[in-house]
């Protein structure tokens, strides 16, 4: 008989692979089979847009996954992209609410799914929200961020979706979160014990050496060390400290897929933005970072954040410049440098370079040995056991 189990993550067809997908990944080794649903917006894309043209790039990355429903991503592993109305309100939701619980059943049955036997794994928006009152074998929240910290001034939106992550995390079997700032959050919302589940690192992906890709060597014939970062781009990264290094001796590489307005970027020659990276070839990328950066500006969303990067990062032996994260300065706060500014972005990464060592490479690698997938799966089987 079939193991399945459903998840509700971020969007399947970022090349980022996120916590979620990670989690999944051991599941697949454990034989499951996989469905993937992908979020429907919460939001409008105007909330969070600085101007016309950030709003534009999310609409249009919106529009570009949903050209596609159902297809099989792999043996055993199915992506389900459900079509929903793009109303921001009560009458919204209703209708979002019916139109979920059709597809899911649809879906469901066409894949021969018992629910009373599948695990519900939830993470990162309210998709499967309508469908948390059948009786599945085991409901899991996984809490990666907190959601009603999302970064606006729209107290109402705020509201809202502390009501429906309160709703969320009272109607599952298991709470996890990323880190002590969101599992202390998600306790005062919930009432509710939540374990800790912070992120793990595909090790043996990020740490072995490979072939450096021929753009990357392009870049360093230069002579000019290397800033990098990769992941998707919004307006909550801090640009200036792109600018500021850029303009201060180092070649910036940016990897990703661009959702905010990067124009002050554009034009200046010693900043390369790559696009998405798949992720099988991203290291052959990120290895020839000299410093890597984890340049966001602090808001309570990141301060309660453990980004994955900062452990892929680690197992490549990289130095790190990181915004003040506290779960981050707590676990690695000797093998990382902060930043408050970007004037400081350039300070410390100067000061990395200069520091930088086999003996600090190796406590690196070393550090992120410690926080494999493998590792943080033994957790998720011990409770949901």
């Amino acid at each position: 008989m079939k193991k399945w189990i459903i998840f509700s993550g971020t969007d399947w067809f970022r090349p980022s692979v996120t916590s979620t997908r990670q989690i999944m990944m051991q599941f697949r080794q454990k034989g499951y089979q996989i469905l993937w649903v992908n979020p429907i917006a919460f939001k409008s894309p105007a909330v969070n847009s600085k101007n016309r043209k950030s709003m534009q790039k999310k609409i249009l990355n919106k529009l570009q996954t949903h050209l596609k429903f159902i297809r099989k991503a792999d043996q055993g592993v199915y992506i389900l992209v459900p079509f929903y109305i793009p109303l921001f309100n009560g009458a919204g939701d209703k209708i979002n609410d019916m139109l979920i619980r059709l597809q899911f059943a649809i879906i469901t049955l066409f894949l021969g799914i018992r629910i009373k036997e599948t695990i519900l794994w939830i993470s990162g928006s309210f998709t499967l929200s309508p469908v948390l009152r059948k009786p599945f074998y085991r409901k899991i929240y996984q809490a990666a961020d907190f959601i009603s910290d999302f970064r606006t001034n729209n107290q109402t939106l705020l509201q809202e979706l502390r009501k429906k992550e309160y709703y969320l995390g009272t109607h599952v079997d298991h709470l996890f979160a990323s880190s002590p700032n969101i599992r202390a959050k998600l306790e005062h919302l919930t009432g509710r014990q939540v374990t800790l589940l912070t992120h793990g690192v595909n090790f043996t992906h990020f740490n072995t050496a490979g072939e450096v890709n021929p753009l990357m060597l392009k870049v360093k014939a230069s002579g000019q060390p290397v800033a990098g970062y990769f992941g998707t781009l919004s307006d909550a990264n801090d640009k200036e400290a792109f600018r500021i290094l850029a303009n201060n001796g180092f070649s910036v590489v940016i990897i990703g897929k661009v959702l905010g307005d990067y124009s002050s970027l554009e034009n200046l020659d010693n900043v390369f933005f790559t696009g998405p990276v798949d992720f099988k070839e991203l290291p052959s990328y990120a290895q020839a970072f000299d410093v890597c950066l984890l340049n966001w500006i602090m808001a309570d969303w990141i301060y309660n954040s453990y980004p994955v990067k900062a452990l892929e990062y680690l197992a490549m032996g990289k130095p790190i410049v990181s915004c003040p994260i506290p779960i981050v300065k707590e676990l690695f706060g000797s093998l990382v440098y902060f930043a408050d500014t970007p004037e400081e972005y350039l300070e410390k990464a100067l000061l990395a370079l200069k520091e930088n060592s086999r003996e600090l490479s190796e406590a690196r690698v070393s550090a992120a040995a410690e926080h494999t997938w493998e590792s943080k799966f033994s957790i998720i089987e011990s409770v949901i056991r």
